[in-house]
């Protein structure tokens, strides 16, 4: 049902899913604070001179479109890795969950059947 080489791949991917989610989270960090800066340099070199609040937001989102892009692209990037840690914490849930099986049952672990372990993108 389940191999050693099955659980150490599970928790491989938790590993990486969950450095590549702390990367990601880094990089929007940092564009959103950098976005931030060239908003407050942008209002106090007096290029925004919007009447209300949605009117300078305008005018920054177009004085500033391709740093809000980058912010954009930043937090979409985030939502995939966080979306690819949960795949990855399920493969390990559901190694655990074929232990426990395996427990119950008194069937020594290592024997497999054709059961795969979870590929993020593979085809069943």
């Amino acid at each position: 049902m389940i191999t050693p080489e099955q659980i150490n791949f599970a928790y491989d991917g938790v590993t990486i899913a969950t450095e590549r989610l702390a990367a990601s989270v880094d990089i929007e960090t940092q564009r959103r604070a950098r976005l931030e800066q060239f908003k407050s340099e942008a209002i106090a070199a007096g290029q925004i001179d919007g009447k209300n609040a949605e009117a300078r937001e305008g005018q920054l989102r177009a004085l500033l479109a391709e740093d809000y892009g980058l912010l954009e692209k930043a937090a979409r990037d985030v939502a995939q890795d966080r979306m690819l840690l949960t795949v990855a914490q399920l493969e390990v849930d559901r190694c655990k969950t074929l232990l426990k099986l395996l427990e119950v049952t008194g069937i020594k672990a290592g024997v497999t059947s054709q059961s795969e372990p979870f590929m993020y993108g593979a085809k069943p």
